[in-house]
């Protein structure tokens, strides 16, 4: 997979350590032991961008962005900064996670920062809780377009800011 559209070196690498976690999903130990690397080296934020890029959100925002792609300059800015600034993008929903705080928390960072494009995602157990709150969510974020990007261990809610009428 060619990532020229990535120019930060860092960032760089740690997407390119998502796609190794996507490999070593059939190896449960592996798996787990580059995911506490990413983690004691990059912390939360750069295992949240690794865990990004394995679980395929990565190929559906830029997917998303495409639609109305207006040059690569653009799609170059608009990747790098979701990547940079995951936490004002995304919620990765543990297995502890609440419903409510799902939807707080979704409220909250839609509120704050507004972004064209926010993702909730949950693997394993955290899928079915995400699955749970898709309905509440698409009320709360009424301003946005709703999309699931689901298998049968992931769940992944992409809401895409409603252009003005």
């Amino acid at each position: 997979m060619k990532l020229n559209f990535i120019k930060d070196k860092e960032i760089l690498f740690i997407v390119r350590l998502g796609l190794t976690l996507r490999k070593l999903e059939v190896d449960k130990e592996r798996l787990q032991n580059l995911r506490d690397k990413i983690f004691k080296k990059y912390k939360i934020k750069g295992l949240h961008i690794a865990e990004f890029v394995q679980n395929g959100i990565l190929n559906r925002y830029v997917g998303i962005l495409m639609d109305e792609l207006i040059s690569i300059e653009n799609l170059e800015k608009e990747i790098e900064d979701i990547l940079k600034n995951i936490e004002k993008h995304t919620i990765f929903v543990q297995v502890t996670t609440k419903k409510l705080d799902i939807i707080k928390n979704a409220n909250t960072i839609v509120e704050a920062h507004s972004p064209s494009i926010f993702i909730i995602s949950g693997i394993k157990a955290a899928a079915k809780i995400v699955r749970n709150s898709a309905d509440q969510l698409k009320i709360v974020l009424n301003n946005y377009e709703f999309e699931s990007f689901s298998s049968e261990e992931k769940e992944n809610l992409f809401f895409k800011r409603k252009k003005p009428a």
